[in-house]
């Protein structure tokens, strides 16, 4: 039962991963003679980073936009706040993760400054795939999951 339902949530945030690195690495490399190499590193690391707490983050902002925020605002304001904050939680550790695995940095100042670039310049990426997951992804998981 565990594996089925592993099968039924797996496939979508190693996607999203999946793309997200692979922008965040072109955004820092362009596509250079290991790219690939370069992306797949960031990939990795960031399943074994990102995928748990993306988890964890999505289903605690949710109750916390829902019940702590903004109870009392309509379902659909409720979720684009949820997008944003998802967009940026998950955006900000995965550009850690890319600028830590594919650019090397001599000191924090530089380390931050690429952070900081990277992560502007993939947010509405990321904003746009939070949607996904909070109107698209999310209920489609939730719906398999009673299913099964």
């Amino acid at each position: 039962m565990k594996i089925k339902k592993m099968a039924i949530t797996l496939p979508a945030p190693l996607c999203i991963v999946a793309t997200i690195t692979l922008f965040m690495t072109y955004l820092n490399h362009g596509f250079s003679h290991d790219f690939i190499s370069q992306w797949l590193c960031a990939f990795a690391f960031s399943v074994v980073i990102v995928l748990p707490l993306a988890g964890v983050l999505i289903v605690n902002v949710s109750k916390w936009v829902e019940t702590s925020l903004l109870p009392n605002a309509k379902p659909l304001y409720q979720k684009l706040v949820q997008c944003v904050f998802i967009a940026v939680g998950i955006e900000s550790v995965i550009s850690v993760v890319t600028t830590l695995t594919t650019v090397h940095v001599d000191n924090a100042q530089e380390f931050l400054s690429v952070w900081a670039m990277t992560l502007v310049r993939a947010l509405p990426l990321g904003y746009v795939i939070g949607m996904m997951m909070v109107f698209v992804v999310k209920p489609r998981i939730s719906r398999a999951l009673a299913r099964a």
